[in-house]
């Protein structure tokens, strides 16, 4: 069994906070209808926000939910974005309700959820989408390394298959390769990148 370390996630964030925006971001913004005000995004798992960042200089409103209080120095760019950024410093476990979202995205974070974490906030996050909105996230596949530990959620093909019923695929990328944990690790990456429009 993998037993990294407790990862120090401020430290972690602090030091990707400088790293580009992800490609599926823009991918996202394009499939929910292009560049403008009026659009909303769901961030979980923000980190240091450069996503979530992204997604506001392209005129969205942003809530981003994270544990780690990295990006809160970072809200100063919203004066200079057409967008803005809502940050949420809690467990996005313990929301109740997601506001209406034209996107939902999540980069790595939802298997750190946990199985029943992913199980609970799952149908939150696709109920908060709008029929016709796009989901972008990152689920781990049984062949990560990380999938005997009972604390991170891995899933199967049919298992993930399910989790996008009601969904048009619209991109798929899978990571299967060695390489380093948050903690610098050694780690095997199993992990499924999807992009999906919701239909129903």
């Amino acid at each position: 069994m993998d037993t990294a370390p407790t990862i120090d996630w401020h430290a972690y964030n602090a030091s990707a906070a400088a790293r580009p925006a992800r490609r599926v971001v823009t991918q996202a913004v394009h499939a929910a209808g292009g560049d403008g005000p009026g659009k909303v995004a769901i961030d979980v798992g923000a980190g240091g926000g450069a996503d979530a960042l992204e997604f506001a200089r392209r005129g969205l409103t942003v809530h981003a939910y994270d544990t780690d209080d990295t990006l809160t120095q970072r809200l100063v760019e919203n004066e200079r974005m057409t967008g803005r950024i809502n940050f949420h410093h809690m467990d996005a476990r313990d929301v109740e309700q997601f506001p209406a979202a034209d996107i939902v995205y999540s980069a790595y974070a939802l298997p750190m959820l946990g199985p029943d974490g992913l199980r609970e906030i799952w149908p939150k996050l696709t109920g908060a989408l709008k029929i016709g909105g796009v989901i972008a996230v990152d689920l781990f596949g049984e062949s990560d390394s990380w999938a005997e530990r009972e604390d991170i959620a891995t899933l199967s093909a049919q298992e993930i298959g399910e989790m996008f019923r009601g969904f048009r695929v619209l991109d798929r990328e899978v990571r299967n390769e060695d390489g380093r944990s948050y903690s610098s690790a050694k780690k095997h990456w199993h992990v499924i990148s999807t992009l999906a429009r919701r239909l129903s």
